[in-house]
């Protein structure tokens, strides 16, 4: 409910005083003729995809650039901005805005454009029809925008007309978009940055040798780290692995930089990645590359090999933080056997964040036995707050075998904060069984603070059941006046449709004025003109 404006809180205040007087929340393309690629369009040569473009004819994309601006000018004067667009010689195995599901991979995000380089049901996808489409001012023949489109996607083009220039060879393409990178100033607005960098991608996305020479330029001498960090990618997927270990090496360069360099190795398809990842994080001193190179391996294709390292990690590195991440990626790797490992780590662990790092990594693995063994640390830890750890993430689980073994450890448990972590699980639990046992402890439970505690969760909860509990618990003759306290809170929170008549209702009626006080403070609170209303009217009597 929202806060009071300070002339309701007064009136609060002095219906109190009064009282206290009276009262004591594209579908996906054709599979080639290799069943092991799903390529995002049909056929090779790229072509317009509505018949609203116009074409645009020239020896050259620098002649066709120039026929499009005249054509533009001489079309319509009123409308001064138009697109020139064309196609290029498309990166096998990289796909930009596909129509894809469950997709499996990395994604490489270039302001509003995103690359991914992964596979989707087990195919790798591909888009190979793209566009480069530049928007331009007729007037000046200046460029605004710079963007890459999947041709095969509908796209409205914000209502400005394409101008068609075919496909441009890659010479022409290059040197074109390496322009709108090399003229960028290091100190620039945010429009004429984005399309530096949209440019970078652009480069990335051609198949041609010569691309990781000029992205390596790039990185060498562009100031803008977006510009940088871009080319990084994309210098993974052209097998540049030595020189970005070099980069990964260099402690004079920016660490994010080398951070970058570390996770490009970690997404290249190079058969020889782990082993040089491997030979960095021997090497590299710096904490923020090492877990880059962590997270690195974790995501290499051989598994086998990568979960070797990472338990090497967990088990033994002397850096605390090192063996903590080592386990988060260990509970991403879909083996059961990795929970054995898991379990020997955790006994053998002295630090407390290792430990929590184990019981997140159990916590996301689907076997059954992983469940187990966190119920086994949540009943016999003999440190409470790793317990509660170990009940947090099993209520996060959730599942009827969870609930039920929670509810028996609460019955069984003797300590109150444990028995409070159980509650806010069974709250955070889209359950009946769970919300039956909140409503069992607050109605029925010998301890007060439990009833107040399974009180406050209820009113957490929607409903008419968790409203009509809440009301009886106000009502109850025999109650405790701290529950019923607590009660009135747990209303103050609800909607205010349901939450202020009641609580104007407490607070004429209720035989308890502390109850009383409790429901006028919460009116108070409330912001509600019926509170308001019923201030003065006290006051006035």
């Amino acid at each position: 409910m929202l806060k009071s404006t300070a002339l309701i809180s007064i009136l609060a205040l002095l219906v109190l005083f009064n009282v206290s007087c009276a009262y004591s929340r594209s579908a996906p393309g054709a599979v080639t003729s290799d069943p092991d690629v799903l390529v995002m369009e049909e056929g090779q040569t790229a072509k317009p995809q509505a018949p609203s473009f116009i074409p645009v004819e020239g020896a050259g994309l620098k002649d066709k650039l120039d026929g499009a601006l005249k054509k533009a000018r001489a079309a319509s004067p009123a409308k001064t901005l138009f697109w020139t667009a064309y196609s290029f010689d498309v990166r096998p195995g990289v796909a930009v805005d596909p129509s894809v599901h469950e997709f499996h991979g990395s994604m490489d995000n270039s302001g509003n454009t995103t690359v991914f380089v992964g596979t989707s049901n087990g195919m790798t996808v591909e888009t190979r029809n793209l566009g480069i489409f530049i928007l331009r001012d007729a007037a000046s023949g200046a460029v605004s925008r710079l963007e890459i489109y999947n041709l095969d996607k509908r796209h409205e083009y914000g209502g400005y007309p394409v101008y068609w220039l075919d496909r441009a060879g890659n010479d022409e393409s290059l040197a074109y978009l390496r322009g709108f990178v090399e003229t960028s100033p290091a100190s620039t607005a945010r429009a004429q940055s984005l399309n530096a960098e949209h440019a970078t991608l652009a480069i990335g996305l051609h198949d041609d040798g010569r691309v990781g020479g000029i992205l390596k330029d790039f990185v060498r001498n562009s100031k803008d780290m977006k510009i940088r960090s871009t080319s990084v990618f994309w210098l993974g997927q052209a097998g540049e692995q030595g020189f970005l270990a070099d980069l990964v090496r260099n402690e004079k360069e920016d660490s994010d930089l080398r951070s970058h360099a570390a996770h490009a190795i970690g997404e290249s398809h190079d058969k020889s990645a782990l082993g040089t990842l491997q030979s960095l994080y021997q090497t590299v001193s710096n904490r923020d590359v090492r877990r880059s190179l962590i997270h690195a391996v974790a995501e290499n294709e051989d598994t086998d090999a990568a979960i070797a390292f990472l338990l090497k990690v967990a088990k033994s590195d002397p850096d605390r933080e090192a063996r903590q991440q080592a386990v988060h990626r260990l509970g991403e790797v879909d083996r059961e056997s990795i929970i054995d490992d898991l379990m020997k780590i955790y006994a053998a662990e002295s630090d407390r964040d290792v430990k929590q790092a184990v019981l997140h990594s159990l916590a996301e693995m689907e076997y059954p036995r992983a469940q187990s063994k966190l119920m086994e640390i949540a009943r016999t830890d003999p440190d409470p707050d790793l317990r509660q750890q170990a009940i947090h993430r099993l209520g996060e689980k959730g599942g009827d075998a969870v609930i039920e073994d929670l509810a028996k450890m609460y019955d069984a448990e003797r300590s109150q904060d444990v028995k409070q972590q159980i509650l806010h699980a069974f709250s955070e639990m889209e359950s009946q069984r769970a919300e039956d046992k909140l409503f069992a402890v607050a109605r029925s439970d010998s301890n007060r603070e439990m009833r107040k505690m399974a009180i406050h969760w209820i009113g957490e909860r929607a409903g008419e059941r968790s409203l009509e509990l809440l009301r009886d618990t106000v009502n109850s003759n025999g109650a405790d006046t701290e529950v019923q306290m607590q009660a009135v809170h747990a209303i103050s929170e609800r909607p205010t449709e349901e939450a202020v008549p009641l609580l104007i209702k407490i607070a004429r009626t209720h035989p308890n004025s502390e109850v009383r006080k409790m429901a006028i403070h919460w009116l108070g609170e409330s912001g509600d003109p019926r509170a308001v209303e019923f201030f003065r009217e006290v006051l006035t009597k």
